[in-house]
């Protein structure tokens, strides 16, 4: 795997980390709770198209990058209902809105599930391809 297509995966895992670490709390922001999420899938996925070599803008559309892979994999089409929903979690709930996003602890646990699942399809993908875990 490539240099860069590593760091990507550890940027992630580093995400996922953030996630359980505010979770440790009973009162924890979950609005950055759900960002972190969000950003895990995005750089899981971000790390298998350039481990492919596939170009990609940097955008923060988990369903744009997940079109991207399926490119490459159609075995990726498995992860559409984790990515599903977690979009707007990258950039608007970072930001005072009309329609704020306001995630409840259950829809926290179920997007760190998802991004955790995202994580490992990607690395067991890149292991694969590799040869080394």
């Amino acid at each position: 795997m490539s240099d860069k297509a590593t760091e990507w995966l550890t940027k992630a895992r580093d995400d996922l980390h953030a996630v359980e670490l505010l979770q440790t709390f009973d009162d924890y922001p979950l609005a950055v709770a759900a960002f972190h999420c969000q950003q895990a899938v995005e750089k899981s996925l971000k790390a298998f198209l350039t481990a492919s070599g596939v170009p990609f803008l940097h955008r923060h559309d988990l369903g744009y990058l997940l079109d991207l892979c399926l490119g490459v994999d159609t075995a990726f089409v498995t992860l559409e209902p984790m990515i599903d929903g977690l979009t707007p979690y990258a950039v608007e709930i970072r930001y005072p809105t009309d329609f704020p996003l306001q995630p409840e602890s259950d829809d926290v646990d179920t997007f760190h599930y998802q991004a955790q699942a995202v994580y490992e399809f990607v690395q067991k993908k890149l292991e694969a391809a590799t040869g080394s875990p």
